[in-house]
C-alpha cells in the first residue's frame, strides 16, 4: 500500500513538466480522423485508477456543436494524475493516458472485403470464372486446306495426234494444277482441368471428315478426238501418250479420284503467367500429334474397236494409285491472351510445335483383263511401274506454327458461346502430286509397243515433300463445372 502511495505522489509531481512537452494538438482536432490506431484502455488498469468504466450512451452532436441538447465536451487540460488528457462527460470526469501506435506497428489483419488499392475485389476461392474444376470445348469447324499440284494426267486433242502435251489444239482436262476438295468440316473437342490455381491439364483433338472428289472423262464426250493420258518418254526424249479414246479404234473413260483424311490431338500443361481485372495471359507447354493420308488414284478403262487390229473386242482397267501418309509428333510451347468486355470475351492465341515428321509414300499400278486379251506381262499400270511401284519412308524435321483469335459470350458464368478463325502451317508434308514421276522408260509398261533401250531408270521412286497451310473457321460452346 505504501508503495502504490508513493507511485501516485510521484505521477502527481512529474505530470505538469510532461504536459509541457506534449502537443496539445491532437486534443484539439478530435472532431478529424486520427490515423494511428488507439487501443482502450484495460479494465483492471481502470479499476485500479478509480476510473468509472460503466458503458453509456453515445452523446449525440459534434465537438463544435455548442447548441445540442447534448454537446461534446471539449478536452480540457492534462490529468495530473495520469500525464494524459482529461475529457469531461455527462456521466464525470475521465482521465487516463491515451495509448498511440508508434510508427511502423503492425496494419490490423483480418478479411479483406475488396483490394485496398482500389482494383478488382477478391472472389471466392473457387469461383467459376477462377482456375478451378472442369472445363470441356465442343466445336465445329470449317477449314480450308491448300491444294496440291499434279501434272498434266488426261488430255484430249485433235484424232490421230495423240493428244500430246504441246501438239496444236490439245487441252488438259485434268492435271497442271491443283486439286482442290475445300471446304472441309470437322470437330474439335477440348478437355481440361485445374490440378490448382497455377496448373492445368488440356488435351485437344480434331477431325476433320474425309473427302472424295471424283472427276471422269469419256470418250463419248470427246467423239471426234483423241482421249489420252500423256506422259514423257524417256527412251525417245519426246512427249507420248496413252490412248483411251480414238473414233474407230478405241473407246474409254478416264477417272481421277482425289480423298484426304486429316486429324490431330495435342496435350498440354498451362499455367497462368499474369492476370487483372479485365485480362490474363497464360503459358502452355506440352505435345503435338498431326495425321494427314492423301490418296490419288488414276483409273482408266478402254476397248478395241474394229480399227484396232489385233486389239479388237479386247477390254481391260488399268489403275495407278499414289497414297502418302504424314505422321508428325513433336513438342509444342505457346500462349493465350484473353481480354473481358462485361459478358464478352476476346481471345488471341499463337503456339509453334517442332519435332519430327514420319513421311510414306505408297505407289501401286496394275492392269485388269476384263473381256479378250492375255494377262499383263508386267507388273504396273501406267505412272506407276516396277521401278517405283511399293512403300517409301524418310524422317524429316517439321515445325507447325499456328495463331487464332476468338470472341465469346458468357451466357452463364459457366456456358460461353464463341466463334474465332485459325491459321495452321506445316513446313514439310509429303503430298501425292509431287511423288507422280511422269518421266517414264517405255519398256517398262504392261502391254505397251517395243521402244529403244532407255538410259538410266525412270519413274523413280522417291519422297518429295512441299508445305502446307490449314485455315478456317470455328464455331462452339464452352462449359465450366
Amino acid at each position: 500500500m505504501k508503495r502504490i502511495l508513493y507511485g501516485l505522489s510521484c505521477s502527481l509531481f512529474f505530470a505538469p513538466g510532461l504536459l509541457i512537452a506534449q502537443d496539445a494538438a491532437p486534443a484539439a482536432r478530435l472532431g478529424v480522423p486520427i490515423s494511428p490506431v488507439v487501443r482502450a484502455q484495460s479494465p483492471e488498469f481502470a479499476t485500479a485508477a478509480g476510473l468509472d468504466v460503466t458503458p453509456k450512451v453515445m452523446p449525440k452532436g459534434k465537438v463544435s456543436e455548442s447548441g445540442g441538447p447534448n454537446p461534446l465536451p471539449m478536452p480540457t487540460s492534462a490529468s495530473p494524475m495520469t500525464g494524459g488528457p482529461t475529457v469531461t462527460t455527462p456521466g464525470g470526469t475521465v482521465s487516463g493516458p491515451v495509448i498511440i501506435d508508434p510508427p511502423g506497428a503492425p496494419f490490423p489483419t483480418g478479411p479483406i472485403m475488396g483490394d485496398p488499392l482500389g482494383g478488382c475485389p477478391v472472389g471466392e476461392p473457387c469461383h467459376t470464372n477462377n482456375n478451378c474444376g472442369w472445363y470441356t470445348a465442343v466445336e465445329g469447324l470449317m477449314w480450308w486446306v491448300k491444294s496440291y499440284s499434279v501434272p498434266a494426267l488426261v488430255t484430249a486433242g485433235p484424232a490421230g495426234s495423240g493428244a500430246t502435251l504441246g501438239s496444236p489444239g490439245t487441252v488438259v482436262l485434268f492435271g497442271a494444277n491443283s486439286v482442290d476438295t475445300n471446304p472441309r468440316y470437322g470437330a474439335r473437342v477440348t478437355l481440361g482441368y485445374w490440378l490448382n490455381p497455377c496448373w492445368a491439364v488440356e488435351l485437344s483433338a480434331f477431325y476433320v471428315r474425309p473427302t472424295n472428289d471424283r472427276f471422269t472423262a469419256s470418250s463419248a464426250a470427246y467423239p471426234n478426238q483423241d482421249l489420252a493420258r500423256p506422259f514423257f518418254s524417256l527412251n525417245r526424249n519426246i512427249e507420248s501418250s496413252e490412248i483411251i479414246g480414238r473414233p474407230g479404234v478405241v473407246s474409254g473413260f478416264a477417272q481421277v479420284d482425289s480423298k484426304s483424311t486429316f486429324y490431330g490431338a495435342e496435350l498440354n500443361l498451362r499455367h497462368p503467367w499474369w492476370n487483372s481485372c479485365a485480362n490474363r495471359l497464360d503459358f502452355i507447354a506440352g505435345i503435338r500429334y498431326l495425321y494427314l493420308e492423301e490418296q490419288l488414284i488414276i483409273s482408266e478403262t478402254s476397248r478395241g474397236l474394229g480399227g484396232a487390229g489385233a486389239l479388237a473386242g479386247v477390254e481391260r482397267n488399268l489403275v495407278d494409285n499414289f497414297t502418302t501418309q504424314n505422321r508428325f509428333l513433336g513438342g509444342q510451347v505457346g500462349a493465350i491472351f484473353e481480354h473481358a468486355e462485361g459478358p464478352w470475351t476476346f481471345s488471341v492465341f499463337g503456339k509453334v510445335a517442332a519435332g519430327v515428321n514420319r513421311q510414306t509414300s505408297e505407289i501401286n499400278g496394275a492392269i485388269i483383263p476384263i473381256a479378250g486379251g492375255a494377262p499383263p506381262t508386267r507388273p504396273g499400270g501406267l505412272l506407276a511401274l516396277n521401278s517405283n511401284i511399293g512403300i517409301h519412308r524418310r524422317d524429316v524435321f517439321a515445325f507447325v506454327p499456328e495463331v487464332g483469335v476468338n470472341v465469346g459470350y458468357d451466357i452463364t458464368p459457366r456456358l460461353r458461346i464463341f466463334g474465332g478463325y485459325s491459321l495452321l502451317y506445316w513446313s514439310d508434308v509429303a503430298r501425292p502430286g509431287r511423288q507422280i514421276d511422269r518421266t517414264l522408260d517405255e519398256n517398262r509398261i504392261p502391254d505397251f509397243p517395243a521402244a529403244p533401250a532407255a538410259v538410266g531408270t525412270r519413274p523413280l521412286g522417291q519422297v518429295h515433300s512441299e508445305s502446307l497451310w490449314v485455315q478456317g473457321v470455328n464455331f462452339g460452346i464452352l462449359f465450366k463445372w
